[in-house]
């Protein structure tokens, strides 16, 4: 009967240990954004809220189990700085990756080729990275009218918008 027991109990045990190990705090997989507020631009709107300034919701495809549950924005998983490093709830080892104008622009380490505009919005709407890959599946592909996938990626390459390619 003891051995039984300690069987039973270890795994939970050594469950709650790796598990609080694991640093998976609900404070890392979800960004607290302020979705009532009015940002100054509509692709400022678009990344906080999940709303364009008109006040419509921008519909998603997939993403991972918070954003299916619940109405989810860019900031909720890429940062209010944007970023990136939220975790991808249930999938604790994945995190979202930064959205700041050098790290899609920038120079590139891994295994895809720097964004331009356009290979931006096919990321956004289709998920399919520069090099032609699919994103991972925890990235929601988004459903927005034209004017406001422009707006979002400005608003996501201020700063470079002078020296980004304009691929056709």
């Amino acid at each position: 009967m003891p051995r039984q027991f300690i069987k039973q109990h270890c795994g939970w045990l050594l469950t709650t240990l790796i598990l609080s190990g694991c640093d998976v705090s609900i404070n890392h997989m979800y960004t607290s954004v302020d979705k009532s507020r009015t940002y100054p631009t509509n692709g400022e709107q678009i990344y906080f809220t999940g709303r364009n300034q008109s006040g419509s919701q921008i519909i998603y495809r997939g993403g991972h189990m918070h954003a299916q549950m619940h109405l989810t924005a860019c900031a909720d998983c890429h940062g209010i700085r944007r970023e990136g490093g939220q975790r991808m709830y249930p999938f604790f080892w994945l995190t979202a990756p930064p959205l700041t104008s050098d790290a899609l622009f920038g120079t590139h380490d891994d295994d895809h080729d720097a964004y331009t505009l356009s290979s931006l919005k096919r990321a956004i709407t289709a998920g399919v990275d520069p090099s032609g890959e699919q994103l991972d599946s925890t990235m929601p592909r988004w459903q927005m009218s034209e004017s406001d996938l422009e707006d979002l990626v400005d608003y996501l390459a201020e700063g470079t918008l002078k020296t980004v390619k304009h691929e056709q």
